[in-house]
């Protein structure tokens, strides 16, 4: 690059002091104009009100899976508040705003009012900015006293509804326990499951009573038949009678007449043999054996004790007895029998007759149990659930109550402003001075460039002529 064209620090110093007026008047010239456009402008003031919440902050309710509020939240209310047409109607016709010169709609109110929630969510600050301090103040006032009557009429009208939700929910609960009772009482009486498990314990227990009764009577009859079978042995082995023989003489019965008998009488009558048959006792005992044995089967203990006793008390109708016996014994024993085997048929039918029963019971309760079971599960369901709702049913209502309370009060009242936040006029007469520095600056160099050029153009001609 040849010397002549570089610039220095110099160069831009001899600029500045060339046009050192040009720049100062221009920049004066700038400031002014903003002074001026800055005295023009509308300006705006801004001031603020503050409400806060009285009264205690209730929890939501869980009633199943729906969420219900106990009063209005200030975070909803707040959120309702931005470019809410009813609201801020209210405010103009209070403050009479919609007449000249503010001529305000509902739409430009909602720009100058912004709403804000502290973070303890229980104060509400109503920021305004307008075009006039006072009216600027009176808007902030109006609108907290519109704010508090309409939390007030919100908060009844969210208390209202969810009392009438929760009772919706209570009695849809109610309705669908009472249904679940109906069907499990209208099951109960198509099939009474508990009967059928009570019959069916009991049917089982019986097949094992009768079971258990038909082993003792069939342990009890071999036995029996064992020891009459063992008698009847022994019993074959004796004689029924003794044969006893004796001289008439050593009788007792003719002691008395052999006084008047001659020696030859005697004589003769000691070769006369008399005899006589007495019962074998160890053949009679057998035979006792035996008929007590036949006695238990058929199970007349009571005849036992009765020919017991006739034997002891006369011997001549035990002989009778025994005879009558002997002539009867097969007859006995036929319906001995055919009353054993009776009995032990009947306790088969029975036991049979049990297990059908029992089977068809059990078949029964299979079809009917898993429904049974399924309406029981859904009736428990069902009864826990309205236990829930109506525990928090109760607690709502203490809740919303509770919630009647809250109310809005103005804790912080608007004030007048004493000055206007818009527009700024320090900062823009800062900013326009920067701005035209630099502008009047950028034409200084831009107007020595230019002389610069037409110049070395003018030199340039000269030299070629």
């Amino acid at each position: 690059m040849p010397e002549e064209d570089e610039v220095s620090l110099y160069d831009y110093i001899k600029v500045v002091s060339k046009w050192k007026w040009f720049i100062i008047i221009g920049t004066f010239v700038c400031i002014l104009t903003a002074g001026i456009v800055t005295l023009l402008l509308p300006k705006v003031y801004e001031t603020r009100a503050t409400l806060a919440m009285q009264g205690s902050v209730t929890p939501d309710v869980e009633i199943g899976i729906l969420t219900v509020p106990t009063g209005l939240s200030l975070d909803k209310f707040v959120s309702s508040l931005p470019n809410n047409r009813d609201l801020n109607l209210e405010v103009i016709r209070n403050l009479g705003l919609d007449k000249s010169p503010d001529e305000l709609t509902p739409q430009a109110l909602s720009q100058t009012v912004t709403f804000s929630l502290a973070k303890d969510s229980r104060t509400i600050a109503i920021n305004v900015r307008y075009g006039h301090s006072q009216k600027a103040k009176d808007i902030a006032d109006t609108m907290a006293e519109v704010m508090k009557e309409r939390y007030q009429v919100l908060n009844e009208t969210e208390i209202s509804q969810s009392q009438n939700l929760i009772d919706e929910q209570l009695n849809l609960a109610q309705t669908r326990l009472l249904e679940a009772e109906e069907n499990l009482e209208v099951f109960k009486e198509t099939v009474d499951v508990d009967s059928l498990k009570k019959e069916i314990q009991s049917r089982v227990s019986q097949e094992t009573s009768l079971t258990q009764e038909y082993s003792k009577i069939t342990m009890f009859l071999v036995e029996e038949e064992a020891g009459l079978a063992r008698a009847q042995g022994e019993l074959e082995k004796q004689d029924r009678f003794y044969v006893l023989s004796k001289s008439i003489v050593e009788d007792a019965a003719y002691g008395r007449i052999l006084d008047k008998l001659s020696k030859e009488d005697i004589a003769a009558l000691q070769g006369v043999k008399g005899e006589s048959q007495q019962i074998n006792p160890v053949y009679r005992n057998l035979e006792q054996i035996a008929t007590n044995a036949r006695i238990s089967i058929a199970r007349a203990k009571a005849k036992k004790l009765l020919v017991k006793e006739r034997i002891e008390e006369n011997r001549v109708a035990l002989s009778k007895l025994q005879t009558q016996l002997a002539e009867r014994e097969g007859e006995w024993e036929h319906l001995t029998e055919a009353h054993d085997l009776a009995k032990k048929l009947l306790l088969k039918a029975k036991i049979e007759e049990n297990k059908v029963a029992l089977s068809k019971l059990q078949d029964q309760l299979a079809e009917k149990e898993p429904e049974w079971e399924t309406l029981t599960e859904g009736y428990n369901r069902t009864r826990e659930e309205y236990q829930s709702i109506r525990s928090a049913h109760q607690g709502a209502v203490k809740l919303l109550a509770a919630a009647k309370t809250r109310q809005l009060k103005t804790v912080g009242t608007a004030g007048v402003p004493s000055k206007p936040i818009e527009p700024n006029t320090k900062r823009i007469l800062l900013i326009a001075a920067a701005v035209g520095l630099l502008a009047v600056l950028f034409l200084a160099f831009f107007l020595e460039y230019l002389a610069k050029m037409k110049k070395l153009e003018t030199e340039s001609k000269k030299q070629d002529k």
